[in-house]
């Protein structure tokens, strides 16, 4: 151990080289390689090393992370990291050398935890503790200011009238009438074809996307089917589908979604379900063309055994109408639409409609059935009162134009001051945020903490890809701060950005 200290304490970061936490990464990899460090060692406390080594607390936890994902320690609450018994290689490396760097075909990511989650949660709640007065831009959540409280209230009010004992017994999967009657015109005017017989209710879209899963899972092989997922894309969803032991391929996404380059790539490789985004994609913000979708289905028809699901988790209050696979003939069978609520009537609402054809519904609802039965009718009622109610369109309405309004007013304050050094921000049509991707030789470590240091909180980028290993992104989510504070938010990343330094302009990837 004294010999690893005595490294740490005259340790340089090379300027060129790997991200900083990769770099001390390295140094403990080598010390447990060669024995110096043994099986039950404590390594120094993330304190000690940042005053030590003079450099951020973040730096240091994302390098014990990384050696906890290559399995050569482990974290014990209140007690410290250590050293674990037995190692082993179940991790490759990722670093950056100018290009990103494509993970294999299909990636698991070690034992089956939820990493990214774990990554965005601790690094949030401890920018939050040391810096509870910053502007929190580090979430996905939606501005609880611009939700529809009144109609929900008013809605609620109404239901727990109207409610009957019969209504409080178990049910099916299907949705109660109201709601059917409620939705199907609004998914109709939004150019989601949709029959009655086509819905099912779900508790989340999370929910739905797993049910989907063990359907897909249930006809496969041994190892897990291969699913297709965007990258970057929804950290959470990525670590339930490696939980439940998928098989993920990456499929790259510039400003109209998925691109048809890496879709058929990935259906090429097996892919055996496809998960995408038609609109307000996390992180990019990107939402389909009318000729993106044409290219889509085309690529699709081609491959009459991958199950799609498209995740419209913004579509209330997007901007872009792009449609939905289910219009076409030879995919409509083998399409779910997932259409939730939460970024537009409220989270805690837990609702979320499919909609499918009989072939691929059945099978859903079924997995459904067995997994909680139903979905709580009380709650349907007071969502379709919601959306009954003449002023709750005049509220998306106003939401869809303040988050369109903070986006741009943050993408631009961040490109002003990175855009000459070669970073750049893109906020996309929809959805709450903006994707920023760092000057060559900045690492978002050092941009999470100077950022909140100066007043605003954001996302690391790592967690929104399939492998560790990439510092070059942050996200900012501009839609949970007021609309005049957008541009403010946007400037002090700008500022952290261009504080930490770089090399030499580099390429801007969507």
């Amino acid at each position: 151990m004294a010999k690893t200290i005595r490294e740490l304490s005259e340790f340089q970061f090379e300027t060129a080289g790997p991200p900083r936490y990769e770099q001390l990464a390295s140094v403990f990899e080598r010390a447990i390689r060669s024995g110096e460090l043994s099986a039950g060692d404590r390594l120094p406390t993330v304190r000690q090393l940042s005053a030590d080594m003079n450099i951020s607390a973040t730096t240091i936890s994302s390098a014990f992370e990384l050696l906890g994902n290559r399995g050569f320690v482990k974290a014990e609450v209140g007690r410290g990291t250590f050293v674990v018994p037995q190692w082993q290689e179940s991790y490759q490396p990722q670093t950056r050398s100018g290009q990103p760097v494509r993970p294999p075909v299909a990636v698991r990511m070690g034992p089956r935890t939820p990493w990214r989650r774990n990554f965005l949660m601790r690094a949030s709640s401890r920018l939050r503790a040391a810096y509870p007065t910053a502007m929190e831009c580090s979430t996905g959540r939606p501005d609880p200011a611009l939700l529809p409280i009144d109609a929900i209230r008013r809605a609620w009010a109404d239901c727990i009238q109207d409610v009957t004992s019969g209504d409080l017994q178990y049910a099916g999967t299907e949705p109660i009438r109201i709601l059917t009657e409620v939705v199907v015109p609004i998914l109709e005017a939004d150019m989601i074809p949709a029959r009655s017989q086509d819905l099912i209710v779900a508790s989340s879209a999370q929910q739905l996307f797993a049910l989907v899963y063990e359907v897909v899972g249930s006809q496969s092989e041994a190892l897990g089917p291969l699913v297709a997922v965007e990258e970057p894309g929804y950290p959470t969803l990525l670590d339930t589908l490696e939980r439940a032991g998928a098989r993920l391929v990456g499929m790259a996404v510039d400003s109209f979604g998925v691109t048809p380059a890496a879709l058929e790539a990935a259906l090429r490789d097996g892919a055996q379900l496809v998960l995408l985004t038609p609109r307000g994609h996390n992180p990019t913000g990107a939402s389909w063309s009318r000729e993106r979708l044409l290219e889509l289905a085309n690529l699709l028809a081609g491959h009459p055994h991958a199950i799609v699901v498209e995740d419209d988790q913004v579509a209330d209050i997007a901007t872009t109408r792009p449609g939905t696979l289910l219009s076409f003939p030879e995919l409509e069978s083998r399409t779910l639409y997932v259409r939730s609520f939460s970024k537009s009537i409220g989270p805690d609402l837990r609702m979320a409609i499919g909609v499918a054809r009989p072939m691929l519904l059945e099978p859903v609802a079924e997995a459904k059935g067995f997994a909680d039965g139903w979905s709580s009718r009380l709650l349907q009622r007071v969502l379709a009162r919601t959306l009954q109610d003449e002023e709750v369109f005049v509220a998306l309405q106003n939401a869809r134009d303040a988050y369109r309004d903070r986006r741009q007013s943050a993408a631009m304050a961040v490109n002003r001051i990175v855009a000459p050094r070669g970073g750049g921000a893109w906020c996309g049509p929809d959805g709450v945020n903006v994707w920023t991707h760092l000057p060559a030789g900045v690492d978002s470590k050092d941009v999470l903490e100077r950022s909140a240091e100066r007043g605003v909180r954001v996302a690391d980028g790592e967690p929104f890809f399939l492998a560790p290993g990439r510092s070059d992104v942050v996200r900012l989510n501009a839609g949970s701060v007021k609309t005049e504070d957008a541009a403010k938010a946007g400037d002090i990343l700008g500022e952290s950005i261009l504080a930490c330094g770089w090399r030499k302009p580099g390429p801007i990837h969507v």
